[in-house]
Order: C-alpha cells, then sequence, then structure tokens
C-alpha cells in the first residue's frame, strides 16, 4: 500500500522542509553553481523547461528553500490572468515590506496598463539595488512563465538586460511552447544564462521514489517497468501506483497491473478513493482555481470541518497546504490534477459551485465565476459585463476590457448585441498592438454583419499579420463609412488611428495629415488619444511638407517643454523630433529631455523609445558623444523590450553614429546588418531611412565617398539624385552633397547644395554644414579661393555648436591655406591643430588619423592629446561617469540609467580607481579634458 506520512515532490504540504525529493542530483548543481556565481557578485538566469507534472515546480522549491542567504522574491503564471496587465510584477511586488515599497510607486500598486514596461523596469531595477544593501543577493523565481502577462515579460527582459554590476538570480520555469519566441528574447537579455531541460526521472531514481511511497517488500522488477511505462515522468509514477492493487505491489504479477487508459483515468480513480467530503473540498479547489483560505474552500464546498476533508487529499498527492502562513491557505498540486478534477463535475455541481464562488471572491475575479455559472444566455450579465468592459476601457484598460465584452458576447441572445460585443472585444484587444486571441476569432468576425466595425477589426488584424494592402482595405472603408455618418462616434477614431499607422509606414504623409484632422473633428476625444492624434497630424505633414510645416501643427504646446502636461507628451516628443530635422539642438533636447523624465516617472508616452533614439542623435550632433553612446544603448534596451522591431530601427541608427564617428567598425557594422533585416522584414520607408542613414553615415565616416552614395541610393527617386523622404531631409541632402561631390558628380552635387541652401534658414547648426559642403564644391570645382571664402566665413562663426561638422570646416581651411600658400605655415597650422583637437576630444578616430595625415604631409606634427585616460573606461563605465559628472547623485543615475543604484556604485568605485581619482569634481574635470 502506499504511506500516508509522506508528502508527494510535485505538490505543498503541510511542512515544506518534509517533502519528499528524488534524484536530479546534475540539475541541482547547475542551480547552485549559478547560485554561488551571484554570491560572488554576478547576475545569473536559469530557465528549467520541462513538460506539465515532470517536477519543475518541485525543483525549484527545494532549491529556494537552500537560499537562507538571498531575499527571494516569488510569482506564478495563471493562464486565468494572463490578460491581466503586469500581475506577475505585483506578485513579486507583494513579497516586498511595504515600508522599502512606498519608494517605488509604480512599484507599491500593481501598473496600469499604459505604463511603459522599461519604466516599470527602471524601478524593479531600483528596488532590486534596495534589497542588496541589505548585503544578501536578490532571488527572482517566475514559476509556468508560460502563462505570464505579456507587460510582466516585456518588463523581466528589460531587466535581465541592465543587470550590470547586481547579485541577483533570476530563475524562469516554464513548458515547451510552440511559440518559444518571448523564452527566447528572455534567454538572450542574460549576459550569463542557464538553461535546464528536465526530463524524467532515471532508473535508480524511480527506483528510490517507489521505496520511499510503498511500505514492505517489492516485487522483483517493479522499479524497472514502473520507469519503462511513465519515462520516469513523476506524476505518472505517483498516478500509476495509486492504481495498483497492494498484492500485486508485493507478490509481481505485474501482466495483472490496471495500466490507466490515460493521466486523467488514473487521477479520477485516485479520486474515487477518497472520502465524499475529501472530493467536494478539491472539486471547490478547482474551480477557485487559485492559493485560497483553507475556510474559503471549506465554505464553498459547504463542509462543516475542511481540514478533516484536507487530509486525505494531502496524503493523495492532490492538495497543497501552507499552514505557516496567514489564512492557511490551500490549492490543488498540479494543473493537469485541476483540470481532471473541473472536468470530472457534472454542469449541475460546476455552475453551483462557481455561482458560489463568485459570492467569495472579488468583484474582479467573481466576473468569470459568474460567467461560468451562467446556464444560457443572460442578458443582465451581459449588460453588466459590458459596461464594466466600456469602464474598463475608459480607463485605458484594453486588455481586461476585451475579455469583459467578450464574456458579454457570449451570453447575448440578440444577434446584434452579440456582434457588436464580439467585435468590440476584439478591438479592445487589438489596441494592445497584440493580435493575442482576437486572431484566433477571425471566422467569427468574418461571419459578423458588414459595418465599419467589422472592417475595422479585420483592417487591424490584417495589419498586425503584416497583410498592409488588405488592412489598408478594409480600414479605409470602416473610416469613410463611420466618417460619414452623423455621429462617427469611437469607430471612427479607432479606425482612424489605425490608418494613420499604415499611411505613415508607407511615408504618405499627405493622407495621414488628411485622415488625423478629420479624426480630431469626431470631437469627445480623451485627452490622450487627442494628442496621440495630433502628434500623426504633425508627423505627417513632416513627411509631406517638412519640418517647419509640420511645427505649425503644434501651436498648441507651452514654450517651455516643462509645463506641458502629461496628456501632451506626445506632441512635445514630436516638436522635439522636429526640431532636432530643423538644426535646432538646445530646444530639441530641452523638448525630448523632459519626455524622457516624465516617461521614467511612469508618465507613459507612447514615443518613449523613439524620444530617447532621437535625444542620442541630438547628444551626437551637439558633440556629446559618450552621452550619445549611453543614451543609445538605452534606447537600444528599451525597444528590445517592446517585441517590436519597428522601435529598433531609430534605436540601432542611433547607435552606429557614435561608433562609427570613432571608427569602431565592427560593432558598427553588426548593427548595420540588423537595420538592413529590420528594413527588409517591414519594409515600410521610415526604416528604409533609418537603414540607409546609417549606413551612409558610416561610410561617410571612412571617406568612402562611392559607399556613401550607394547607401543613399534607396532614399532616391530612381530618376535623379532627389531624395524621396522629409524626415532627416537636411542630413540626408547634406551626405548627399557630399558622396556627389567626392565621387566628381559636381553638377549634380551643385545642384543639391542648392536645395539645401535653399531649406536652410540661418538657425542652428546646418550653417556650418553648408559652409563645409560649400568649400569643398568649389575645391571640386577648381576654385580654391572662393572655398577659401567661405571656409574663413565659417570658422569666424560660433563655435559652441556641432564640434565634429566645425573640425571638418577648420581642417579643410588649415589645409587649403597651406595649398594655396595663402596664408603664414603657422597661420594654417592654427586650424588643422585646433581640428586635431575637435577630434580628439571626440575620439573620433578616423577623422584624428585623417587630420594627421594632412598635418604630416604638410611637415608639421599633430599636438599630443591625452584622451583623459577614457578609452580604458567600459562603456557602462563611461555612461555612469558621464551621468555622474553632470551632478546626479547616485540615485538619480540609476534612474535615468536603468539601473540599480549599486550598479551605479559599482562601476563608480572602478572609475575612481581607473583615473586615480577621488571625487566627482575631479571625474568631471577628466571628461572635460582634451
Amino acid at each position: 500500500m502506499l504511506r500516508h506520512d509522506w508528502h508527494w515532490a510535485g505538490g505543498g504540504h503541510v511542512d515544506p522542509d518534509a517533502e519528499l525529493f528524488v534524484g536530479r542530483t546534475r540539475e541541482s548543481e547547475r542551480l547552485r553553481y549559478c547560485a554561488g556565481k551571484v554570491r560572488e557578485g554576478d547576475s545569473w538566469l536559469a530557465v528549467i523547461e520541462g513538460e506539465a507534472g515532470i517536477g519543475k515546480s518541485a525543483l525549484v522549491r527545494r532549491f529556494a528553500a537552500s537560499l537562507d542567504d538571498f531575499t527571494v522574491l516569488r510569482a506564478i503564471g495563471d493562464p486565468s490572468e494572463a490578460d491581466l496587465p503586469y500581475g506577475v510584477i505585483g506578485q513579486l511586488s507583494r513579497h516586498v515590506d511595504r515600508a522599502v515599497l512606498q519608494e517605488f510607486p509604480l512599484l507599491a500598486e500593481v501598473p496600469s496598463a499604459e505604463t511603459n514596461p522599461h519604466v516599470v523596469g527602471g524601478q524593479l531595477l531600483l528596488l532590486l539595488g534596495a534589497l542588496q544593501e541589505s548585503g544578501n543577493p536578490v532571488a527572482v523565481v517566475v514559476d509556468d512563465v508560460q502563462w505570464a502577462d505579456r507587460l510582466s515579460v516585456q518588463t523581466l527582459g528589460f531587466v535581465l538586460r541592465r543587470l550590470w554590476a547586481d547579485r541577483v538570480l533570476t530563475i524562469l520555469v516554464t513548458r515547451p511552447e510552440e511559440d518559444g519566441d518571448p523564452l527566447e528574447r528572455l534567454l538572450r537579455s542574460s549576459e550569463r544564462t542557464v538553461k535546464i531541460d528536465l526530463g524524467g526521472l532515471g532508473g535508480a531514481e524511480i527506483a528510490q521514489l517507489v521505496e520511499a511511497l510503498i511500505e514492505g517488500r517489492l516485487a522483483p522488477g517493479l522499479a524497472d517497468r514502473l520507469h519503462a511505462y511513465t519515462r520516469g515522468h513523476p506524476l505518472y509514477v505517483r498516478t500509476v501506483l495509486s492504481e495498483i492493487p497492494a498484492d500485486v505491489l508485493r507478490d509481481g504479477g505485474l501482466e495483472r497491473w490496471p495500466v490507466p487508459r490515460s493521466l486523467q483515468v488514473g487521477i479520477r480513480a485516485q479520486l474515487d478513493r477518497l472520502p465524499q467530503e475529501s472530493r467536494e473540498l478539491l472539486e471547490a479547489m478547482a474551480v477557485l482555481d487559485a492559493r485560497v483560505p483553507l475556510s474559503a474552500a471549506g465554505r464553498l464546498a459547504d463542509l462543516q470541518d475542511p481540514a478533516r476533508a484536507l487530509g486525505p487529499a494531502l496524503a493523495a498527492g492532490l492538495a497543497l497546504w501552507w499552514p505557516k502562513e496567514p489564512q492557511s491557505p490551500v490549492a490543488v498540486v498540479h494543473a493537469l490534477q485541476r483540470d481532471t478534477i473541473y472536468d470530472s463535475l457534472t454542469p449541475e455541481r460546476r455552475r453551483s459551485l462557481h455561482a458560489g464562488a463568485a459570492e467569495l471572491v472579488g468583484t474582479a475575479a467573481g466576473w468569470a465565476h459568474r460567467v461560468a455559472a451562467a446556464a444560457t444566455t443572460d442578458a443582465r450579465l451581459a449588460d453588466e459585463l459590458d459596461r464594466s468592459g466600456t469602464e474598463e476601457a475608459a480607463g485605458g484598460r484594453n486588455a481586461v476590457a476585451a475579455t469583459r465584452l467578450l464574456w458579454a458576447s457570449s451570453l447575448s441572445a440578440d444577434r446584434a448585441d452579440r456582434e457588436r460585443r464580439l467585435l468590440t472585444a476584439c478591438a479592445q484587444s487589438l489596441l494592445t498592438m497584440q493580435p493575442g486571441w482576437a486572431a484566433n476569432l477571425r471566422q467569427q468576425v468574418e461571419d459578423c454583419s458588414p459595418g465599419p466595425l467589422r472592417d475595422c477589426v479585420l483592417g487591424a488584424l490584417d495589419m498586425m499579420a503584416g497583410r498592409f494592402a488588405t488592412a489598408e482595405a478594409h480600414l479605409t472603408q470602416a473610416w469613410q463609412e463611420a466618417m460619414s455618418l452623423q455621429n462617427p462616434g469611437w469607430v471612427a477614431v479607432l479606425a482612424g488611428t489605425f490608418l494613420t499607422h499604415i499611411t505613415l509606414w508607407r511615408g504618405r504623409g499627405a493622407e495621414t495629415v488628411e485622415i488625423a484632422r478629420r479624426t480630431l473633428t469626431v470631437g469627445d476625444l480623451d485627452p490622450a488619444t487627442t494628442d496621440f492624434t495630433r502628434a500623426a497630424l504633425a508627423t505627417g505633414r513632416l513627411w509631406h511638407e517638412g519640418p517647419r510645416a509640420a511645427l505649425l501643427d503644434l501651436a498648441h504646446l507651452p514654450v517651455q517643454g516643462t509645463a506641458a502636461p502629461n496628456h501632451h507628451l506626445d506632441t512635445l516628443a514630436t516638436r522635439g523630433v522636429l526640431r532636432l530635422f530643423l538644426g535646432e539642438l538646445s530646444a530639441a533636447r530641452a523638448d525630448l529631455q523632459v519626455v524622457v523624465q516624465r516617461d521614467q516617472q511612469g508618465a507613459g508616452s507612447k514615443f518613449g523609445p523613439l524620444t530617447l533614439s532621437l535625444l542620442s542623435v541630438v547628444h551626437y550632433v551637439a558633440g556629446d558623444w559618450d552621452e550619445s553612446e549611453s543614451t543609445a544603448e538605452r534606447a537600444l534596451a528599451v525597444a528590445s523590450s517592446q517585441d517590436q522591431l519597428a522601435g529598433e530601427a531609430p534605436a540601432g541608427f542611433a547607435a552606429v553614429c557614435v561608433r562609427a564617428g570613432r571608427g569602431e567598425w565592427d560593432v558598427a557594422q553588426r548593427h548595420l546588418v540588423d537595420l538592413a533585416r529590420i528594413a527588409q522584414s517591414l519594409g515600410s520607408a521610415a526604416e528604409i531611412v533609418y537603414s540607409s542613414l546609417a549606413a551612409a553615415t558610416v561610410a561617410q565616416a571612412r571617406a568612402d565617398h562611392t559607399a556613401m552614395l550607394r547607401s543613399l541610393r534607396p532614399l532616391l527617386d530612381g530618376t535623379s539624385f532627389r531624395l524621396l523622404h522629409k524626415p532627416f531631409w537636411m542630413w540626408q541632402q547634406s551626405l548627399l552633397v557630399e558622396a556627389l561631390t567626392g565621387t566628381g558628380r559636381v553638377d549634380a552635387a551643385a545642384v543639391a547644395l542648392r536645395e539645401l541652401r535653399a531649406a536652410y534658414d540661418d538657425d542652428g547648426y546646418p550653417g556650418v554644414v553648408i559652409a563645409g559642403l560649400g568649400g569643398r564644391l568649389a575645391e571640386a570645382q577648381g576654385r580654391p579661393y572662393d572655398a577659401l571664402a567661405i571656409y574663413e566665413e565659417a570658422v569666424a562663426a560660433d563655435a559652441d555648436t556641432a564640434p565634429l561638422y566645425r573640425a571638418v570646416v577648420e581642417q579643410a581651411y588649415g589645409r587649403l591655406l597651406l595649398a594655396t600658400g595663402s596664408a603664414s605655415r603657422r597661420h594654417a597650422a592654427v586650424w588643422l591643430h585646433q581640428a586635431h583637437g575637435r577630434f580628439s576630444a571626440l575620439r573620433a578616430a578616423p577623422y584624428v588619423r585623417r587630420c594627421e595625415a594632412d598635418l604630416s604631409a604638410s611637415g608639421l606634427t599633430a599636438f599630443e592629446h591625452d584622451p583623459s585616460r577614457l578609452p580604458a573606461l567600459t562603456e557602462r563605465e563611461l555612461s555612469v561617469a558621464h551621468v555622474i559628472a553632470s551632478g546626479r547623485t547616485n540615485q538619480e543615475a540609476a534612474a535615468e540609467l536603468y539601473v540599480s543604484q549599486k550598479t551605479v556604485e559599482y562601476h563608480l568605485s572602478h572609475i575612481y580607481a581607473k583615473l586615480g581619482i577621488s571625487s566627482r569634481r575631479q571625474l568631471a574635470e577628466a571628461l572635460r579634458s582634451p
């Protein structure tokens, strides 16, 4: 017979320390190795993958119990909460003392769905750093990751990328899934990763398990037969043993084993042998499908003594119990067992239990039970769900709204109500920009009566599936039909929003302007939607007429970006981008930094990754290359956390700029390959601009004019050297002029330069760029003295803007003075040395080498420029150094860099040691010195 004094390794029990556990020696050793490395100062990720019931949770529970010197945060994915935004992050936070948690407002309560994952991740990183201040490392354990909500998975991925110098062990437990992309992204997020594929127990381990479970003498070969039959699956072993008569176990006769047809048959046999009250308690626990107080499960099962009923369920290995915790919670051991128990219920019993459960749980959880308790259509409940879903949608909780509306549809008797609610549910789901379950309902959507909402949903589904032609057709029809109504309503807004995505994606600015303008006339748009639509309108104008015209669409913004409310952040970010394109670096930086700072505080701008990317470009042009590099690195991390390729293109372009300028060709090339892949995969105008512009910038740093022109080809109209796209037009046009001049196409270069001068309104850094191009073209045309005059005027202007372009002009001026003999050798050398100094301060190696070649060719020697010993610092140390030197505290620097305060302190100690300094003032001086 089976022993009744044991506690099975697959589940919880009265005493966690008494859990029976066999085997898994190699897997446990790999986990201990990770924990040891974390104790030494590294962060590690361990992913445990295996089929249901194989013992993953048991392995992790046993290992976590050994982490006495760790602070352990736990969470578990739940299929019923897969649409609950940040549900898993909320579980992790609940393990933290409330007094500590108050310092991190986004984690003190479950974050809202509109909060960006990288923002929540930033606060989680700060929290992990605070927990390490006690001296103990931290373990983050998430079971059933395959059921975790999407936003929590994105947040975890972002955090894993930013654990630079933390003692954090992350353990993720999951099942093999057909769609393994989320798991693969998590695996790629950590530099130090161990993956453990958990299979069945070995023969010796099964023998050990059988001996621990069965009293008395065993039949010869029992363990071997059992291992062969179950393939070492622990749950299967336990279920099969519960089926075998005691005399067979002792005396042999293995051919008489009552082999179950399936695991479900075995579990049902276990249930049949339990006392009635134990079965009823398990049925209530299966319906509640969560850790609940024993008293609540007993009340639902209508039991006078639930503790007495629990004993046999524990002995059978079907129940978990945590008696040391408040309220003494219980749960079914495993999802397989829970599903079998639930499936065994008669329809009447199931409805009765769900109806009772709805009265026991909170309002949010109660909806699911009320729906499950409905025997047929229920107009009253459907109306309540409809109202609740509408309220959730108004609060921006689109995923929750979608689920409520889908339930309302299933309970609706009237076809019109049923279809309206189904379509609205799909629309709310698609507003999360993830197709999710809505994609599986396509046939039902197609079966609905024709109308704008149906077309809108079909168009959004096609858009997210990459079928842009049919998507545009559906969305255009939906938008036009909705706009033709006397009261267009929210369907027009929804269709217009999706449609602007497609028209912008295809670079059709004029159409975007018209769609956004007419959508704004619908009225009754919430502030966030209004601002987003205004941003789409301005962006469309940018593509059609250029940045100066687009600025007029943003006249509602205050002059100072700091005065803009949070619901104007999308348009404020757009204004910052337009100012960058116009060359107004100081104003662009001010607007973009406000958006970035508010975003870090949880304001939830939709343009988070783009804002960081283009802020990095501003820093690059302004000569703050270390800050540009640091900002680009953050932009890449943020874009990766979004799981959308479109966000990675601007971040990749930003990352190329400094890498190219410093001659880090291998890294730059890797980014170029990624950008080309994104452009090919998406085929959108924006991605083509970023990819081509990045390749041309690398070629420019190499002084390879043929490669520059080749890189710009996708941006030209195919019949002439005229650019197709307005965004980054001035940058693109300046590269085009340089490429044409350098390849001897001086006539075309002259035409392109005239167009560039006509677009320039004497504001911002482009003036020095145009001067350099004009002088270069004059030299190519054989007019050296005209070139000298152009250079002389340029170097006499303000020298504090765009040092790279300023140095290029100074180098050209000094070189031409020497070549023409128009000035003394000493005077010419001044400009070459000045250019060399600027290039050296930027650590722009290719430019430094070319300038030194000019000096050498003229018999001059370059001044020694100590690059402040900064190349000795790693990329991460440079990021920390720059932020600290700008005056931030350690905590402020950690928040800005999206790392823990411990990481800042760790890198700061290394920075001081490498540079031989001991203060922030000395660090600032080291960064400023050429």
